[in-house]
């Protein structure tokens, strides 16, 4: 079951993306909003947080929360890695497809292990997976996920949408990606999945993934094609 402040935020943001809150437009006040949805100051001042962080709304110190400009809700090929590919599929109605190279259970270690937090020799699972979006091999990604979250995750699941199958297992969503990024040159094998030319790069996206409690679930790095790809940075005070 959905917490009080996640509620909010999806009627908000549901609101937000058809147009019933317009781009530049004030939300009611906190005061308003409680009456609303029937809870308190801290719900509502949650549920604005996440709306911040989700690039959807902005605060103006002393004037109020406001809709953010509609180029700033346009759906952007970075809204995949947190959304994943699954879902930006249906929401886009686009074709997405996934590959799966491989799938496997090994040793946490090194840089895995750091960036999981997780003790050396901890079980996860490791797979690694083409993803093809609008008919494009869009990136390949390489995941570590700790066994104990989804002991019986299956290659089909895999398949399909690894966050729908943490929030069905856990009653948990994805919160928050965590990330660095940078431009590399692909190995061979990337080069031939991509089907990219000699001089073309990738973008690198190191990331870790949280879910709404604060658990650290995924660990990842993405080889993305830049050919045609952008990304917008949303800075908030």
């Amino acid at each position: 079951m959905p917490l009080k402040y996640e509620v909010v935020t999806r009627d908000i943001e549901s609101k937000i993306r058809s147009g019933a809150y317009k781009p530049n437009q004030q939300l009611p006040v906190a005061e308003e909003l409680c009456r609303i949805y029937g809870v308190s100051r801290i719900t509502i001042r949650r549920a604005l947080d996440l709306l911040v962080e989700k690039g959807l709304v902005v605060k103006r110190r002393g004037a109020g929360t406001f809709v953010k400009d509609s180029d700033a809700l346009d759906a952007t090929e970075d809204d995949i890695s947190i959304s994943g590919y699954a879902n930006y599929a249906r929401t886009h109605g686009v074709s997405a497809e996934t590959e799966v190279q491989v799938f496997e259970v090994v040793e946490a270690e090194g840089r895995v292990a750091e960036r999981l937090r997780v003790q050396k020799g901890t079980f996860v699972y490791h797979i690694v997976r083409v993803r093809h979006v609008h008919g494009k091999r869009g990136l390949v990604s390489y995941t570590w996920i700790p066994i104990t979250i989804l002991p019986d995750l299956t290659e089909k699941d895999v398949c399909e949408s690894l966050y729908q199958t943490v929030a069905k297992v856990t009653g948990l969503t994805v919160a928050s990606a965590h990330r660095s990024i940078r431009a590399v040159m692909p190995t061979d094998a990337e080069r031939e999945a991509l089907n990219l030319p000699p001089e073309v790069p990738v973008l690198e996206i190191d990331q870790v993934v949280y879910l709404r409690d604060g658990q650290l679930f995924e660990y990842s790095v993405l080889h993305r094609d830049t050919r045609d790809y952008s990304f917008e940075v949303v800075q908030t005070s």
